[in-house]
């Protein structure tokens, strides 16, 4: 079932009577549009008298009448002539409420109000108690066309008082759409006097901008013109991709990853990589075809250091999808409302930008990003978690969210219920055979003659027993300095055990909590590696046993 569009929105809520409507965006190209639209479907369903559409700016006192004839905003029009003399929005509210014979739409464009909370004696409380009175218009016989008067408020960041929070109908406004971002290429195509990009080029310049606002779009579709020398080329899609990056970054909640990591660069998890790797076709057009449905996400917790974070940057790269990172604790904010608002903006940008990889590193440190609490006593928090459990249930665009956390008993209960994740892989620390594969990964980056040396892979994960992944990370890392300050010679075998013998791993000390994670994860999920047991003694020191 298609997606109802914002002009199909606002029709249906002037058709319900609705007094007071607010639109949070700052796409008023596209608020006019939709407004302009919606009153002509009003009129031609309804069959009765077209209603004005009136545009009024808080900040230049000034009424504009859409005139359908010539197709413009007309300040001279004769129904808004009186609104001349009237210099402040609380007169011009009084004014369409009382004396305005005629049904209307008024849109008070770009509205800043400054009301939080509760108002008290402030500016903004005359014009709230106004509202509050228009919303009774639809009451009153006495008001002519009464049932058909709406105020429309657009801007960016409303945070809009609870005296008025009941009498008021938020609309979300979607991002565009494929088909909105190629009638905005069109436009600024003809405004630039270029070739309109056809076939597949023309596929990756609208790919790129979705998750873009329109006015977003066409700045990014212009840069990327005027780089490519007033014409369309291969680049210009990275032009677009870029700017799209530098935005997304902007928003503060999500980031736009490079794919730096893939699979191979990861040590062990042999039963997470088959699970990952049985899915890179799932969000192909073959398989929506067939009906299967697309992977929801994956939560992977486990001990400190063991590939988590890097196996989730690692997903993008192998399916070919985007890598965006989700900042969950960013999103909470002072304003009342402001936080759920931060949330579902970045949650609906997330959807544009799909199909991608949602990564949502740490997440129990996020949902107690509140107020510092570590838990989620605040209304905020509950509202704020609330929404992500109802997005993660209900959304289907294709956005895979893989999320992680170091204790699976520091989660709400709800967000580890069957079916919250597709699985929930659980990241012990690596067994024999996958210490010397990461042995075998780290060395072929960082020294990739090691196979000429006396490095032994067999004793190396013998003599590692209960470290990390990112702790033999350490001991290849100390040993290049070690070699480099030894008159910069190859790493040998020497300066690997030198390390190990001086350092302790941290599951020393942690052996209780991990076995309680283990014992918490194997209720609820699986391990992420099956146990491969010891080297054979037969393998040589070149690690041929870990290719």
């Amino acid at each position: 079932m298609a997606a109802e569009s914002l002009s199909q929105k606002f029709a249906h809520l002037f058709e319900a009577r609705t007094p007071l409507i607010y639109v949070e965006s700052s796409e008023w190209e596209r608020i006019q549009g939709a407004l302009q639209t919606a009153v002509t479907l009003e009129s031609d369903k309804l069959n009765n008298r077209r209603r004005l559409l009136v545009k009024y700016s808080p900040a230049r006192s000034n009424a504009e009448v859409w005139d359908v004839g010539p197709q413009r905003w007309n300040p001279e029009h004769e129904s808004v002539k009186q609104l001349a003399n009237i210099d402040s929005i609380e007169n011009a509210i009084l004014w369409f409420r009382n004396e305005c014979e005629e049904p209307f739409c008024l849109l008070l464009d770009d509205y800043q109000g400054q009301g939080v909370g509760v108002l008290g004696d402030t500016p903004d409380k005359t014009v709230m108690n106004l509202l509050r009175e228009f919303v009774r218009v639809k009451k009153d016989p006495d008001v002519p066309f009464n049932d058909r008067k709406t105020i429309v408020f657009a801007s960016e960041g409303w945070n809009f008082p609870e005296e008025i929070s009941h009498e008021l109908v938020t609309l979300d406004m979607e991002l565009p759409s494929a088909d909105i971002l190629k009638k905005t290429l069109g436009v600024v195509c003809e405004d630039f006097e270029v070739e309109f990009p056809k076939g597949e080029l023309q596929d990756r310049i609208i790919k790129a901008a979705l998750g873009l606002t329109v006015m977003e779009a066409e700045q990014a579709f212009s840069t990327a013109i005027v780089k490519g020398d007033y014409t369309w080329t291969a680049s210009s899609a990275k032009t677009i991709l870029r700017r799209k990056r530098d935005i997304i970054r902007k928003s503060g909640a999500l980031d736009y990853i490079e794919a730096s990591e893939s699979m191979d660069s990861i040590g062990g998890l042999d039963v997470l990589k088959e699970w990952l790797q049985s899915r890179t076709k799932l969000f192909s057009e073959e398989a929506k075809q067939r009906g299967i449905p697309q992977p929801k996400g994956i939560m992977l917790t486990g001990v400190p250091g063991c590939g988590k974070s890097l196996t989730a940057k690692a997903i993008g790269e192998l399916w070919g999808i985007p890598l965006v990172r989700f900042d969950l604790a960013s999103v909470f904010n002072s304003f009342q409302g402001a936080s759920e608002r931060n949330i579902r903006e970045a949650l609906r940008l997330a959807e544009a930008v799909s199909p991608c990889v949602l990564f949502i590193d740490e997440i129990e440190k996020g949902l107690a990003g509140s107020g510092g609490s570590g838990d989620l006593d605040s209304g905020t928090g509950k509202r704020v978690f609330g929404t992500i459990l109802t997005w993660m249930n209900d959304q289907d665009a294709g956005v895979f969210v893989v999320a992680t956390s170091n204790s699976l008993k520091d989660l709400p209960t709800e967000l580890k219920r069957k079916g919250r994740f597709d699985e929930i892989f659980f990241l012990d620390l690596p067994d024999l055979v996958s210490r010397g594969e990461i042995f075998v990964i780290q060395l072929d980056e960082f020294e990739p003659e090691w196979k000429d040396s006396d490095i032994d892979i067999d004793q190396l994960a013998d003599m590692t027993d209960k470290w990390t992944g990112a702790e033999i990370k350490a001991a290849v890392n100390d040993a290049q300095i070690s070699a480099f300050n030894d008159g910069n010679r190859p790493i040998k075998m020497e300066d690997l055990t030198t390390y190990i013998k001086k350092s302790t791993p941290q599951a020393k000390s942690m052996g209780p909590a991990i076995e309680a994670m283990r014992a918490e994860a194997d209720k609820i999920g699986r391990r992420a590696a099956s146990n491969r047991g010891r080297v054979g003694k037969g393998s040589n020191h070149q690690g041929n046993a870990y290719s």
